[in-house]
């Protein structure tokens, strides 16, 4: 079992009412402030639609985590209603 807090921000895409709900099945909290971006332990970076880009989210949260994923992870967790490992 994951003993942290499953921390997700969104970076290049806007993030929906039904990715909020996602993100409340798996009992993660949402990172919204770049001023916060430090503290994320999961970045979606794109949702398939939009291409991956290099935001100033990202640029933070690549020094902090090694989960740079995509919107697929967060909806396949939200699927086992738990945070599925990103390895």
């Amino acid at each position: 079992e994951r003993s942290e807090t499953v921390r997700i921000m969104f970076t290049g895409f806007v993030a929906t009412r039904q990715h909020m709900q996602m993100i409340e099945t798996i009992g993660a909290e949402i990172v919204e402030s770049i001023e916060e971006a430090h503290t994320a332990t999961h970045i979606i970076v794109t949702d398939g639609a939009t291409k991956f880009r290099r935001t100033p989210k990202l640029m933070v949260c690549i020094c902090k985590s090694p989960n740079i994923i995509k919107l697929e992870w967060l909806e396949q967790s939200a699927k086992e209603q738990r945070g599925l490992d990103t390895a």
